[in-house]
């Protein structure tokens, strides 16, 4: 048995740089503040013992739901130092979205904004206050704490993911998915210490946990920690400003700042930026292009999942791109194949399912609470992705699309299901069937068909009420952007709704 704690692993390799400075955390005002590996060392022990006066233990689910701050970093690695297992939550997600994931795992404590209290309810939690006594709270606690010892294979964090029917599901990592973390980082994406970094992803992804938080402390490197905005003069300008030699972000956001004017992003110098690298979703080759323009650099794509943990295939720089669609070729020592329907390999070409042959250290154990589920991602020794690709003959790969329903919009995975559930609800809608469909920005939108009940008529009010209703309930990324009202939902014999034939007609 190996025994790695996160935490131990990430401060055992900063021990000769425990000095440099590991965070530089910029609020909405522009006030910085500056954490060394030391300071977030003792910082991460006294939430360990706050937890732990708190009655957390080892194996407890603890929920993060806070902001980027320096105290998620704190608690998250607090957590690890505990045993706990670390429960990251979106801070857009409203009262349904939380309680349905802390119940799902029988959370033990939510560590929350205190502006987002309201969505809590009567779940146990304990509350941050930046602008209040929190931190004297915090930094009255002992400075020092034994990290409880972990085998790598004891489970660590939880990341909730969208299935295309049911509810979430919990994607389970261990200790040891550190490693790939570590390796990753720092041979594809070139993290080394006091390397200054800048990963846009909200800690709540699994890029934000990943490559925000695990991956860049385990390799030393130096973090900016701030909300991105969506603004040149936001996202260019902390950039420059804090002369930041990798971003790693997200299509998204670049495509929003395409919506200016050109000559506005070539005004920042960006004189130390080296590379751009992005995931979560798919990269439009307009996107790169227009990066490539008005950047001077190349967007490196990255493909991996909530499942996988750590990057699987994209581009590093170390070899040509090809073609505007191409997700590029495997980075690290694990074997792709592209499957045909009975699950054997095709030849180069051939069009199937995107697989994995297990395991490596990031790759998630199981699903919480529902082992059959995570046994049927596995076909023939390999793991299923979801994700239909093909592949040419000098090793490139090439996305097509999912598999199921699933909804990926601005790189959050949505599931028509919880979405469905939240509009059934509305005493007005009799059935309801939710897709995606192409959205220039945001990759995807959500759409919902919403069949009245009887003497409902429909109105703009309905549509605006529905959107409010999901954003409020589940998340902003979550509310239909179009709604439309339909007679009734194409459906098979068995009942089932055919979403093919609604998306034809979009």
């Amino acid at each position: 048995m190996i025994f790695i704690n996160i935490s131990d692993f990430i401060f055992d390799k900063n021990a000769e740089n425990m000095n440099n400075r590991a965070l530089l955390y910029v609020d909405r005002q522009g006030r910085e503040e500056n954490w060394s590996y030391m300071e977030l060392d003792v910082m991460s022990n006294k939430a360990a013992n706050l937890l732990l006066s708190l009655g957390v233990k080892k194996g407890d689910r603890v929920f993060i739901y806070l902001e980027r701050s320096p105290e998620t970093y704190f608690f998250i690695l607090g957590i690890f130092k505990l045993g706990a297992i670390y429960c990251p939550l979106f801070p857009s997600f409203g009262p349904d979205a939380i309680k349905e994931r802390f119940d799902d795992c029988q959370g033990s404590l939510i560590v929350a904004e205190s502006r987002l209290a309201e969505n809590l309810g009567d779940l146990p939690h304990i509350l941050v206050d930046r602008e209040g006594g929190f931190r004297s709270r915090l930094a009255a606690m002992e400075p020092d704490f034994q990290a409880v010892p972990v085998s790598d294979e004891d489970y660590a964090i939880i990341h909730y993911t969208s299935g295309t029917t049911g509810k979430p599901k919990g994607a389970v990592h261990r200790h040891g998915a550190i490693v790939s973390h570590w390796q990753t980082s720092k041979d594809i994406i070139g993290l080394r210490p006091g390397l200054k970094c800048w990963f846009t992803a909200d800690p709540a992804w699994v890029t934000g946990t990943s490559y925000g938080i695990l991956g860049p402390l385990s390799t030393g490197a130096d973090i900016l920690v701030s909300e991105p905005g969506y603004r040149v003069n936001q996202v260019l300008g902390l950039l420059d400003k804090y002369d930041i030699e990798i971003c790693y972000t997200a299509p998204t956001l670049l495509r929003m700042l395409m919506r200016e004017d050109p000559a506005k992003a070539k005004a920042f110098k960006l004189e130390s930026l080296k590379k751009i690298f992005s995931a979560g979703e798919a990269l439009n080759p307009e996107v790169r292009r227009w990066a490539e323009e008005n950047l001077g650099l190349t967007v490196h794509n990255q493909w991996f999942q909530t499942e996988t943990g750590c990057i699987i295939i994209g581009y590093d720089g170390s070899f040509p791109r090809k073609g505007d669609d191409s997700m590029g070729k495997v980075l690290v020592d694990i074997k792709a194949e592209i499957l045909d329907d009975s699950f054997n390999p095709l030849p180069p070409g051939g069009k199937g399912h995107l697989a994995l042959m297990p395991s490596w250290p990031s790759m998630f154990l199981d699903y919480w609470g529902n082992r059959e589920k995570y046994l049927s991602r596995f076909k023939n020794d390999w793991y299923i992705t979801g994700d239909l690709a093909y592949r040419d003959d000098e090793g490139y790969f090439y996305y097509m699309s999912r598999e199921d329903d699933v909804i990926n919009t601005a790189g959050h995975l949505v599931t028509p299901f919880e979405v469905e559930s939240i509009l059934m609800t509305h005493s007005t809608v009799a059935e309801v069937a939710v897709i995606g469909i192409p959205d220039k920005l945001m990759g995807q939108a959500v759409k919902a068909f919403v069949v009245l009940k009887e003497n409902c008529e429909p109105t703009p009010q309905l549509q605006m009420e529905y959107r409010a209703l999901v954003r409020n309930r589940v998340s902003p990324f979550a509310s239909p952007q179009a709604v439309e009202f339909i007679d009734a939902l194409p459906k098979t014999e068995s009942g089932k709704i055919i979403r093919r034939l609604l998306a034809s007609g979009c």
